[in-house]
């Protein structure tokens, strides 16, 4: 077993995505945040360094730990049928946080963390 350390190799190359569902809605809200940088640590079964690709979702692997620093860009997507809540929800969001979704029910079934350059890997002792 060993535990390795993953970085990009490019600023800006981090992007964090969420998918926002709720029972009873038609439809899901999807948010995105890009990050500047970003370090995870992963563990593999043998000694060998693990084979990674740009834009690879970091979050398949056994990520132990991970951090991310300077947001640059934050969208989120409302892909509601009900046209009416989805300009409400694209309202709340835009003056809330993401998370404030939580208090109407919201919740985040799925986050990915992509790291969309090519990666450093560095083994950890």
């Amino acid at each position: 077993m060993a535990t390795w350390k993953i970085t990009p190799t490019w600023k800006k190359s981090v992007i964090e995505r969420q998918t926002w569902t709720k029972e009873g809605v038609d439809g899901c809200i999807e948010h995105e945040i890009g990050w500047r940088y970003g370090e995870f640590i992963i563990e593999t079964e043998s000694d060998e360094p693990p084979v990674l690709e740009a834009g690879v979702n970091i979050f398949e692997y056994d990520c132990d730990d991970w951090s991310t620093d300077d947001g640059c860009w934050e969208e989120t997507d409302v892909g509601i049928e009900d046209e009416t809540e989805s300009e409400r929800i694209k309202q709340f969001v835009e003056e809330n946080s993401i998370f404030d979704l939580e208090e109407e029910g919201w919740v985040m079934d799925e986050c990915e963390m992509i790291i969309d350059c090519d990666v450093n890997i560095e083994k950890v002792e």
